[in-house]
């Protein structure tokens, strides 16, 4: 990943972290952070928020669960307004992307659909005469208008397998604090596109590999990993490779504000196959939540 450096060396030298210069420039990722810009009035359509009411085109159906109830709608982003920020170059240039989700329970393989929709000629404020399945369960959400940027963002708790900082208390200390500098996570912030997933264990990318590539379940064991190597026939080179090419499309943080609390104030993930992404297929991706 080809970062501007200077900020980065500015804050490495900020938390005497000289000694782990390489290993921060090797593993920080530029994300895609979005954040509360105010409710949403349906003044503009087309333009990027959180929950409320979608702006459809003529016809598109609404998305509903198995069991025939409506999806809750979770987010739309203009990708037109949020592509200039895409370091990673696999985001579509234009359109709107749309995600649905049905129950949050349980935590793993949650229901949902990403939608892509790449002409906004004919997008209209949709309404649905009944309640969405999470508002069944958690009431109305409030509707925010979303804007975005480019961050930087380093290895998370779960993510970070450098050694010499998780050994050393106040390494570590020094690390976090450089980490909270670089992504701020104020009373705004929503969630993000890219990046490391809020996590406990660094094994989300496996778990959504195995559902998307191999249709099945993970199992929260080490060995879990030789599922997908089986499904490649034993080609562990390939296994490996799908894990590292999966991408976290959006995750969303609980808020206050908007009314999301997963579970215990968790977070959701979304995840795609970097091909899949490149090729806009966006009808095997896996949903997950995660809550400490």
């Amino acid at each position: 990943m080809k970062f501007d450096h200077k900020k980065l060396d500015k804050l490495i030298a900020k938390n005497g972290l000289d000694e782990c210069k390489q290993y921060i420039y090797d593993n920080a990722r530029s994300i895609i952070q979005l954040s509360l810009l105010g409710e949403e009035t349906y003044g503009n359509i087309g333009n990027s928020r959180i929950v409320g009411y979608p702006d459809l085109p003529t016809g598109m159906e609404w998305p509903e669960t198995e069991d025939g109830e409506r999806m809750t709608f979770i987010a739309q982003l203009n990708l037109k307004d949020i592509k200039p920020l895409d370091r990673e170059g696999l985001l579509p240039e234009a359109g709107i992307l749309y995600f649905f989700m049905g129950l949050d329970e349980p935590s793993y393989n949650i229901e949902h659909k990403v939608i892509y929709v790449e002409n906004t000629a004919e997008l209209a404020k949709r309404e649905i005469d009944e309640v969405s399945v999470l508002e069944e369960t958690y009431g109305e959400f409030v509707s925010y208008r979303l804007s975005a940027k480019e961050i930087i963002q380093l290895p998370t708790y779960a993510y970070m397998n450098n050694e010499q900082i998780s050994g050393d208390d106040t390494l570590y200390d020094r690390y976090s604090n450089m980490e909270s500098e670089l992504f701020d996570r104020d009373e705004s912030y929503i969630g993000h596109l890219y990046g490391y997933p809020e996590e406990q264990h660094d094994d989300c990318e496996l778990e959504a590999a195995l559902m998307i590539v191999a249709a099945e379940e993970y199992g929260y064991k080490e060995e879990e990993i030789d599922k997908l190597v089986q499904h490649f026939s034993g080609d562990k080179k390939k296994a490996q490779q799908e894990i590292d090419d999966m991408i976290m499309l959006l995750e969303v943080d609980s808020s206050d504000a908007v009314g999301f609390c997963w579970w215990d104030c968790g977070v959701i993930h979304f995840f795609i196959r970097r091909e899949d992404l490149v090729n806009r297929k966006f009808d095997n991706t896996y949903l997950s939540l995660y809550s400490s």
